[in-house]
């Protein structure tokens, strides 16, 4: 079934809050954009829990604790909808200051893009986020 335009702005919003509060590097408020039973895939890696989304979040840097980048910012390129999936292509951006899966840390600025697919909930939340981003900046 198609999406209405209302659907599409209420997706709209929860995933431009779910962006602001990554920005912020606010975990809180990252959490709240996610369903109870809300799961996480980054690349093709799977974070099945609040424990673990929590997690991943801190562990590339959008918490407030150090993290594999610092000053990581969060920037939308492009946003598509379907009707189950809204997709978000854009970039991270932010000093790679500390080891991530397995690359050490450059001490450079670097830029990684990525896509994302998010599906929803009855209730409106993230039923899942799922990202697949490219590292090959990290290789030099």
């Amino acid at each position: 079934m198609p999406i209405d335009d209302r659907e599409r702005e209420r997706r709209r919003a929860l995933v431009r809050a779910h962006y602001a509060a990554e920005n912020d590097h606010d975990l809180e408020r990252i959490m709240a954009t996610f369903s109870k039973d809300g799961v996480m895939l980054y690349n093709r890696q799977e974070f099945p829990s609040d424990a673990t989304i929590r997690w991943a979040h801190g562990y590339i840097g959008m918490s407030a604790a150090p993290g594999a980048f610092s000053g990581l910012r969060a920037v939308v390129d492009q946003e598509h909808f379907t009707d189950a999936e809204t997709v978000v292509e854009g970039r991270v951006c932010g000093m790679h200051s500390a080891e991530f899966l397995g690359f050490a840390p450059t001490g450079r600025a670097v830029e990684l893009p990525f896509v994302a697919f998010y599906r929803f909930d009855a209730d409106g939340k993230l039923a899942s986020e799922r990202v697949v981003m490219d590292l090959g900046s990290l290789r030099a």
